[in-house]
C-alpha cells in the first residue's frame, strides 16, 4: 500500500475543477476521471507509463495562435494533481504549489499530446529516481508529512513549441488570461491555507490575481535555479540546504497565518 494518495479528490472538487479545466481544454468530465484513476493506478508501477490525448484539446482564442499550434514540434498538458498522506484523515488543510506550464522535449514533431501531471509526481520513478523531481517530491514531502494536502498546479495547462524545434513559444495575450482565471477558480475551489509559487513567472501570475494570503515565493527548484537558490540562502544550492531552507521558511509561514 502506499504511503500516499494521488488525486483523491472530493466529490464537489472534481466537479468543480473538471468545470474550469473544460474552460481551457476540450475534455469530458468521464474522461478526465478516467485519466486520474489510470494514474491512481500506476502510482506505484516502475517505468514511464504514458497517456495523450489528440492535438484538438486544446483551440486557441487567437486565430494567428491556433495556427503556430497546429504546426507546433511538440504540445504538452498537465492536469493538475493532488497529493496527501494516506492516513484514514480526511480533513487536512490544502497547501497550493504553482509553478508555470508543462514543459516537453522532443526531437521530432510529436502528434498527440502528451498528458502528464506537474513535475510528473504521479510516476513513481520521477518521485524516486530521477534527480531533479527527485527534489521536488522531497520538497513536497515536508508538507505531507507534516499533514497538509499538496495541490499541484501550473498558472498555464497548455505548453506550445516552434515548429522546428523543442524551445517553447508564448501563448496568446487571450489564451494567458483564460489559463489566469482558471487559476483563480482553481484557488477558489481548494481554498488552501497557503499558496507557494516555484518560479518568477508563477509569483507574477499569483500576484496579477490579488489574493488575500500573500503567497510564498521561491526560485524555481530546477538546477537551472541555482544561483537564484544561492543567492536566496547566502549558501551553496546544495540538496540538504535547499530543503532545510525551505522547511524553515515554509513552516515559519505556515505558523504565522
Amino acid at each position: 500500500m502506499s504511503d500516499y494518495l494521488f488525486s483523491r479528490f472530493k466529490a464537489n472538487e472534481f466537479e468543480a475543477l473538471h468545470k474550469e479545466l473544460s474552460k481551457v481544454l476540450d475534455i469530458s468530465q468521464g474522461h478526465l476521471q478516467a485519466l486520474y484513476e489510470v494514474m491512481q493506478q500506476e502510482f506505484e508501477l516502475e517505468g514511464y507509463p504514458k497517456h495523450s490525448l489528440p492535438r484538438n484539446i486544446f483551440h486557441s482564442h487567437d486565430e494567428s495562435f491556433q495556427k503556430f499550434y497546429e504546426e507546433a514540434l511538440v504540445i504538452g498538458v498537465d492536469i493538475p494533481s493532488l497529493l496527501e498522506k494516506n492516513n484514514n484523515i480526511s480533513n487536512k488543510r490544502t497547501v497550493v504549489i504553482v509553478g508555470q506550464d508543462p514543459l516537453r522535449n522532443s526531437d521530432e514533431k510529436v502528434e498527440e499530446i502528451g498528458i502528464a501531471t506537474p513535475y510528473a509526481l504521479h510516476l513513481k520513478n520521477c518521485r524516486e529516481k530521477l534527480r531533479n523531481t527527485t527534489l521536488y517530491c522531497d520538497l513536497i514531502k515536508v508538507l505531507l508529512d507534516a499533514g497538509y494536502r499538496v495541490y499541484l498546479t501550473d498558472i498555464f495547462k497548455v505548453w506550445v513549441s516552434e515548429a522546428s524545434c523543442d524551445r517553447g513559444i508564448a501563448l496568446s495575450k487571450q489564451d494567458r488570461t483564460r489559463f489566469i482565471q482558471v487559476l483563480k477558480a482553481e484557488l477558489e475551489i481548494f481554498e488552501p491555507v497557503a499558496v507557494i509559487t516555484w518560479g518568477e513567472k508563477a509569483t507574477n501570475a499569483i500576484k496579477s490575481i490579488k489574493l488575500e494570503v500573500k503567497p510564498l515565493e521561491f526560485p524555481h527548484p530546477s538546477g537551472a535555479a541555482n544561483g537564484a537558490w544561492s543567492k536566496l540562502m547566502g549558501k551553496p544550492a546544495t540538496r540538504e540546504n535547499r530543503i532545510n531552507f525551505w522547511q524553515e521558511k515554509v513552516f515559519a509561514h505556515l505558523s504565522g497565518l
